[in-house]
């Protein structure tokens, strides 16, 4: 379905539609359509929600008199189209309607904007190109970070995040590309949001890892503390397509085509460990721990012979370069290590 509004255009009549629960099943798949065509827009549809059940029914709260003015210095200010002419003074006792019978529900839309207020809110609909953003990017090293609400976040290597410069004022959502660990600050009237490869992680206090790097073929969210929604931005029609974690599972949505969030327990114990910067082995195969190294180090780690990778490693390492693993490892499994242009690698008589 094209995209029926203009980025500074928003279809305040189908949000007023929506908020009053009046809106047709077409008119909810136009709105949805709106809003999931660009992520930045979901701040719109949450701010409005949040004013309107601040305020209660628009039309009890407002008279036109409140409502005609504050529509017009908002069309102005965002540019849609040019003031009304200001009418002549009514006289006492005479109720003329201002606005047009065939949209009864920018009326609506208007006091809406008088809840939250027209020029805050018109911080928050502006597109991402007008709006200004703090970006975090973190290069050969990782980056820690204390959001405006408190929230802390660790941003992994080749990994950026960013979020709205009035964050704390609107909607707390973020956008992630790469890998984060989360610790959010709770506040149970503004949702977390992590916007990452076309999924959507929504919290309100918990501490959890994203794993969203474009080159790979899905996302991860694994949930140490609290709980957590994890979806497809854009929904399946069969409206199942999310999933709640709780501490211990994680989740992954695989980015081929938008497909159904699948819960599975955290079976790797060094999920976050470029976080904690400590790579911990409990009889672990060589297979895996080889697997960990290489994503750990950013640097391969092969085994000469795939029937090493049934060797079994335990051991812990805290802040320790890849060739003092290596060594450990190494003497523990009788084994030699090597280097070349493509790596290390293991190889030797090994655990027989």
């Amino acid at each position: 379905m094209p995209d029926l509004y203009s980025d500074t255009d928003a279809p305040w009549d189908l949000l007023a539609k929506h908020l009053a629960g009046e809106a047709s099943a077409s008119e909810q798949q136009e709105l949805h359509a709106w809003v999931t065509a660009m992520p930045e827009r979901l701040p719109l549809l949450t701010a409005a929600i949040r004013a309107w059940e601040r305020g209660g029914t628009a039309t009890e709260e407002f008279v036109e008199a409140d409502v005609e003015p504050a529509w017009q210095r908002f069309r102005v200010a965002a540019d849609l189209a040019p003031a009304a002419p200001v009418q002549a003074a009514i006289p006492a006792g005479k109720v003329v309607p201002m606005w047009a019978a065939a949209r009864p529900w920018l009326r609506v839309a208007a006091a809406v904007l008088l809840l939250v207020g027209v020029w805050s809110l018109l911080r928050v609909f502006l597109p991402p190109s007008q709006q200004e953003m703090v970006t975090v990017t973190a290069g050969a090293q990782r980056q820690q970070t204390t959001l405006p609400d408190g929230s802390q976040v660790w941003v992994n290597r080749h990994s950026t995040l960013s979020y709205a410069a009035n964050f704390n004022q609107t909607a707390r959502v973020v956008q992630l590309q790469g890998e984060a660990f989360f610790e959010v600050k709770k506040d149970h009237g503004r949702p977390f949001t992590v916007l990452a490869n076309e999924t959507r992680t929504q919290v309100l206090g918990t501490s959890f890892n994203v794993r969203a790097y474009g080159a790979e073929d899905s996302v991860e969210v694994a949930v140490v503390t609290g709980r957590v929604a994890f979806s497809p931005v854009r929904r399946l029609p069969t409206g199942s397509d999310s999933v709640l974690l709780t501490a211990g599972l994680r989740g992954v949505i695989h980015r081929v085509a938008p497909t159904a969030a699948v819960q599975k327990p955290i079976v790797d114990p060094n999920f976050r460990a470029w976080q904690r910067q400590e790579l911990v082995f409990d009889n672990q195969s060589l297979e895996q721990l080889a697997q960990t190294l290489t994503r750990y180090y950013d640097q391969p780690v092969t085994l000469a012979n795939p029937a090493l990778g049934r060797c079994r490693f335990t051991g812990t390492f805290a802040q320790a370069s890849l060739p003092q693993v290596l060594r450990v490892v190494s003497l523990s499994a009788n084994l030699t290590v090597s280097q070349s242009g493509a790596g290390y690698i293991l190889d030797g008589p090994g655990c027989r």
